[in-house]
């Protein structure tokens, strides 16, 4: 690991999931260790105070059978050699005299019974207590219960060996959590490293896209885990930026080429002007000349300021209750001269009328400009169709001809701004009518699309929004008489 990579570990992603993982997995193994050795000890003091409460009723039982000599046999049976070390009875009377003990030199430190301990046993339960003993390193569990009428019997067994078994446990989980510390943090590293490796092949393809290369693409996975899925995603948020890096860059070539030719006219012009000072009949020429050329300039770039504005959503439209069979109709008339000098038949299948919610501006030009298509590019004798067809949630305008039509290819980027098709190059135009029209129409909430079939003609179809219902008022003045 490189020495910049080594100062960066503080700020690793990895080595904080790292450190939470070991945190919260020593918190967790802590707590399940706590609630085992509660478990443990309640229930090894459970067992000794079960042993110790059987013990009570056997020895009741050789007071019963047998008499007091055979209890205090019995105690020196139980506490002979070793077990004196680890196990004590005492015999008591109900007024507190011992009349019988075993072997408490190793018990130093016990005193006679308490009257109070003494009250508490004389009609009540067996009493049960731990003892700590000044002399003794490990405590002691006392049982005091009535074993006759008059004779109680106390009890004390080390509890050395349920101590030095929960020592034990408690030695063997601090040894696990140490290993687990030694083993986990690195294996927890490790798969940290892994999981998060998707990452750092993103940060990667990022940091060598920031350097230039567009076409890099960060490497998906067999797994299609969520690490698999930011991928793809990734990935195709590039292909849309590389998309639209490369539409932008052949935007700007057009529109360079588009700009460069009416400069170089009116350049031309005025050198040529220059250069022949005699000829000053021309002057007024080249006024009218640099005026067109400047009118054009300024049409391409506020017709690509209108595109703009439109696709951001920043225009303002100015909507308002229209008809758009009214619109078409006007259009038709508009473009009536056009389609009789080039022998083109224009034909409408429309309603009497249909309201919409519009800029009729904005909207003219939609259809201005579909109508000039389509007269455009369709030959001497064809045929313009203009249909409208309405339902209760969508208006589609459809204009057909029977034109040169459009290659598969091309129908997919005759919308891209300054695209002309191979057999649009003939004609005028500059590429941005359709990229115009598509703008307006999405920012009514509609759209354009187009069928083509080459050579047999195209038919485009305008959608917008639901149509508005026809006013009451012209309702009841169609219902008159004419």
């Amino acid at each position: 690991m490189s020495l910049n990579n080594i100062l960066r570990l503080p700020q690793s992603l990895a080595l904080r999931l790292t450190l939470w993982y070991a945190a919260i997995f020593a918190l967790s193994s802590a707590a399940v260790f706590v609630f085992l050795y509660l478990l443990i000890s309640t229930t090894i003091t459970q067992r000794t105070d079960q042993d110790l409460h059987e013990d009570l009723d056997e020895f009741a039982a050789f007071l019963s059978e047998d008499g007091i000599e055979r209890v205090k046999t019995e105690m020196a049976l139980d506490t002979k050699q070793a077990e004196a070390e680890t196990t004590f009875l005492r015999l008591w009377s109900r007024d507190g005299r011992q009349l019988a003990a075993t072997d408490l030199s190793s018990w130093s430190g016990m005193g006679a019974l308490p009257v109070t301990l003494l009250r508490e046993v004389r009609d009540g339960e067996p009493l049960t207590e731990t003892l700590h003993l000044a002399q003794r390193e490990h405590g002691v569990r006392r049982v005091v219960g009535a074993i006759g009428p008059d004779v109680l019997l106390e009890i004390g067994q080390s509890l050395e060996a349920d101590e030095e078994l929960i020592a034990t446990i408690l030695h063997g989980f601090l040894l696990m959590l140490a290993a687990v510390f030694l083993f986990g943090g690195p294996i927890g590293w490790f798969m940290a490293r892994r999981a998060l490796g998707a990452i750092g092949k993103v940060t990667r393809t990022a940091d060598e896209i920031s350097r230039g290369a567009l076409d890099r693409r960060v490497p998906v996975g067999s797994q299609g885990d969520e690490l698999d899925l930011l991928a793809v995603t990734f990935n195709t948020m590039l292909n849309r930026i590389q998309a639209l890096i490369i539409g932008m860059r052949e935007m700007t070539d057009n529109l360079a080429h588009d700009l460069r030719s009416p400069l170089g006219r009116i350049r031309t012009a005025a050198e040529m002007t220059l250069t022949s000072p005699e000829r000053k009949a021309e002057r007024g020429s080249l006024a009218i000349n640099v005026i067109e050329e400047c009118d054009r300039l300024l049409e391409i770039i506020n017709t690509t300021l209108d595109i703009a504005e439109a696709e951001s959503g920043a225009a303002k439209l100015n909507l308002a209750e229209i008809d758009l069979v009214e619109l078409v109709l006007d259009a038709c008339d508009l473009f009536q001269t056009v389609a009789e000098d080039n022998r083109i038949s224009v034909t409408t299948d429309l309603p009497k009328q249909c309201h919409i919610l519009a800029d009729r501006q904005r909207l003219q030009r939609v259809v201005a400009n579909l109508l000039d298509n389509a007269l455009k590019y369709t030959t001497a004798g064809g045929t313009v169709a203009i249909s409208l067809l309405e339902n209760s949630s969508k208006v589609k305008l459809a204009i057909a001809d029977s034109g040169v039509g459009i290659s598969a290819d091309e129908q997919s980027r005759i919308f891209e701004r300054f695209y002309r098709c191979d057999r649009s190059r003939a004609q005028g135009g500059n590429g941005l009518g359709l990229s115009l029209a598509l703008a307006i129409a999405r920012a009514h909430g509609g759209d354009i699309s187009v069928t083509s079939i080459l050579g047999q003609g195209s038919t485009f179809v305008l959608e917008l929004s639901s149509p508005l219902p026809v006013p009451s008022t012209q309702i009841a003045d169609a219902s008159q008489p004419a």
